[in-house]
């Protein structure tokens, strides 16, 4: 809990007063929303697509995204060998109809919602976005090349069109990097 906090505060989510606790940042801080369907690199940055594969969606994404068939699409963010970033997106198989990329096992240019965008003429939102702190599970370690446990930062965002959620993204950043998705 002690290095959830730690790493919270660093990165500006939480703030500790004094004599009263520690408490979440201003909100504005937590949301990437339209920089993040424009694209998940930085400069010097790079995707490294790893799966894209239909699969039924796990319960947390069905709640969202609906129960049934989607692709799920798995991938790191690089910054020359070093893992920044590994996420999941599940998408639902309808977006697979106007991107027909997200079932090749390969990155969109700039991303799968941006390309929807473009070529569905809806736009796309972040509907909601949460940050959360954990330590690392096996997954997470392999994917981000960690020998140890580490407190890892979470961010879960829900994708919609009108009324329609049509994805789910999760990222986990690696420990001990600067992030900028405010």
């Amino acid at each position: 809990v002690y290095r959830a906090i730690a790493l919270l505060k660093a990165e500006g989510y939480v703030e500790s007063q004094q004599g009263k606790g520690v408490f979440v940042s201003d909100r504005r801080k937590l949301i990437a929303g339209a920089m993040r369907i424009k694209g998940i690199t930085s400069p010097g940055e790079t995707i490294h697509h790893k799966l894209s594969a239909r699969v039924q969606a796990p319960g947390w994404v069905a709640a969202d995204l609906g129960e049934g068939e989607c692709v799920n699409r798995v991938r790191t963010v690089n910054k020359g060998d070093v893992v920044l970033q590994a996420s999941q997106s599940w998408v639902h198989v309808d977006v697979a109809e106007v991107v027909p990329e997200v079932d090749l096992p390969e990155a969109c240019n700039p991303t799968w919602q941006a390309v929807y965008e473009e070529r569905s003429g809806h736009p796309v939102t972040a509907a909601s976005k949460t940050v959360d702190a954990r330590i690392t599970t096996a997954a997470d370690r392999e994917a981000l090349g960690l020998d140890a446990d580490f407190a890892v930062l979470v961010m879960r965002s829900v994708y919609v069109t009108g009324d329609k959620v049509i994805g789910v993204g999760e990222g986990i950043y690696a420990p001990g990097h600067p992030l900028a998705i405010s």
